[in-house]
């Protein structure tokens, strides 16, 4: 909707898209919780905990089906073609994620794919999607489209800080959720490359079940070494890069607000 802001919408394409690609937003989040078997989302019982796990595929079904059709309702087909194609690039990202469980040695560049993949590309087709239906011109589609991917790629670096550094009361599950499941994510990566922490860190990873103790540990570590310092600025790096991309447009309000929305990636505790 701020992107869509930026130039002349119309009103009724304008929400149509936006409740669209929220309705698919959920259908993710949904077979999300469904596959890491999560209990609770932003501490609210998640859908199949609440009436079952078939019920729940069929619910995040539905819920795909009707962001497409209210997407349809525009009449746009790069906006239907953007969106199918954003879908199936986060089940390769989830896929990635999945198959990358307990992987202690994968690369940055690993870590950014996967992180472009299942968030920022979500983003960024909001940003591109909100541009479409407001008529703005290629250069300015284009940068509303890198805009949303450093917001994406801030806001996922951010959130897997937040999971070694937040509490569980903030976050509204348990801390090291991550960690739990076996997703490696940018701060344990980072820590893994200090000597005083690495053999530390994977003393415990030897661990066959990793218990309770050893988790706590783990995060213990991590937030003693430099990684979330290190994550953090990396987090900034995006956001910087994406506030840099609202220079194509003049001043307003919608613009101001997407600056703020810079920061506030970056600083959030939930």
């Amino acid at each position: 909707l701020l992107a869509a802001a930026l130039g002349t919408p119309d009103r009724d394409q304008a929400f149509n898209l936006a409740m669209g690609i929220e309705f698919i937003h959920t259908a993710t989040l949904v077979h999300d919780d469904l596959i890491d078997n999560a209990s609770t989302r932003r501490g609210i019982t998640t859908i199949h905990e609440t009436v079952g796990v078939n019920p729940a595929i069929i619910i995040g079904d539905y819920y795909f089906a009707k962001g497409a059709n209210l997407m349809a309702s525009i009449g746009e087909p790069s906006i239907d073609l953007a969106i199918s194609k954003t879908v199936m690039t986060i089940c390769l990202g989830e896929l990635l994620q999945l198959t990358s469980r307990r992987d202690y040695d994968q690369t940055l560049e690993e870590y950014h794919n996967k992180i472009a993949r299942k968030t920022a590309a979500l983003v960024e087709t909001c940003c591109y999607c909100g541009a479409v239906v407001a008529n703005l011109d290629a250069r300015r589609t284009e940068a509303l489209r890198q805009y949303g991917f450093h917001i994406g790629m801030a806001f996922q670096i951010a959130d897997d800080v937040l999971d070694y550094t937040s509490t569980a009361k903030e976050l509204g599950k348990p801390v090291g959720a991550d960690l739990r499941q076996g997703t490696v994510t940018l701060p344990l990566m980072l820590a893994l490359q200090e000597p005083l922490v690495a053999p530390a860190l994977r003393a415990l990873f030897a661990h066959e079940p990793m218990t309770d103790a050893d988790h706590e540990e783990v995060v213990r570590l991590v937030c003693g070494s430099s990684a979330i310092e290190q994550a953090d600025a990396q987090a900034r790096d995006f956001a910087v890069r994406a506030r840099a991309q609202l220079a194509a447009f003049d001043d307003s309000p919608s613009r101001d607000t997407l600056e703020r929305v810079c920061d506030y990636v970056v600083e959030r505790r939930t």
